[in-house]
């Protein structure tokens, strides 16, 4: 400590305390990144399992997407593709409508992290329980 003092001696410095939470430069220095906490990522999809489905809940799930308005939207853009179409879609199926695409009448899904097609199942209770 006495040679450091000696050291700084030399030095016409002005000592100021700053609290440790405005200290932003000190506190990122200080801490290690492999003890940072991750925050998951909002646009990750947990797959529980995979299956094949059979044709007639495949069936079942093209006639359950005239019940669902997300679903009908997406189609009905698919259907007659246009600028005017697509600004009829909800803001959040428009950010997304390039992932989205129509494969012998299902609605299929490519998320970001990987070229995987899923198909997208309409907002039917009776039918997810079927799924799941």
């Amino acid at each position: 400590m006495a040679r450091w003092l000696s050291f700084f001696a030399e030095y016409n410095f002005q000592v100021e305390y700053k609290p440790g939470r405005l200290n932003v430069v000190a506190d990122a220095l200080s801490r290690r990144p492999d003890y940072a906490v991750h925050k998951a990522d909002a646009n990750a999809i947990g797959v529980v399992r995979t299956s094949t489905p059979s044709s007639s809940l495949l069936d079942d799930v093209r006639s359950a997407y005239a019940n669902d308005a997300g679903a009908k939207q997406l189609l009905n853009n698919f259907a007659v593709p246009s600028d005017k179409s697509r600004q009829k879609l909800a803001k959040h199926l428009r950010a997304r409508v390039h992932r989205y695409r129509v494969h012998n009448g299902l609605l299929l899904y490519s998320a970001v992290d990987d070229n995987a097609d899923r198909v997208v199942v309409p907002d039917d209770p009776e039918l997810k329980l079927r799924i799941t």
